[in-house]
């Protein structure tokens, strides 16, 4: 099941893709998102991010330091979708 995307969450999820190398296996902390991001959007980027997992594009991955996202299935077919337009 597909959800419409914002440009910005489209965006955001194109981010994910890049930090993660449009992989599955990878799992990148938020900074690495946020990276690609002017510092006034970069809490933004983050909120979405966690749409995002909500929204099954992304799941959350926890790690004894921090928390961690990496691509679901969904999100990388929509992310490869709006990289091709």
């Amino acid at each position: 099941m597909s959800f419409a995307l914002t440009e910005f969450q489209r965006a955001v999820l194109i981010a994910l893709a890049d930090a993660c190398q449009y992989t599955l296996n990878a799992h990148v902390p938020v900074q690495a998102v946020q990276r690609g991001f002017p510092t006034h959007l970069r809490g933004d980027a983050k909120d979405v991010l966690k749409k995002l997992a909500r929204k099954r594009y992304c799941i959350k991955h926890p790690t004894r330091g921090s928390m961690t996202f990496q691509l679901s299935q969904l999100g990388l077919d929509e992310a490869r979708r709006a990289t091709r337009t």
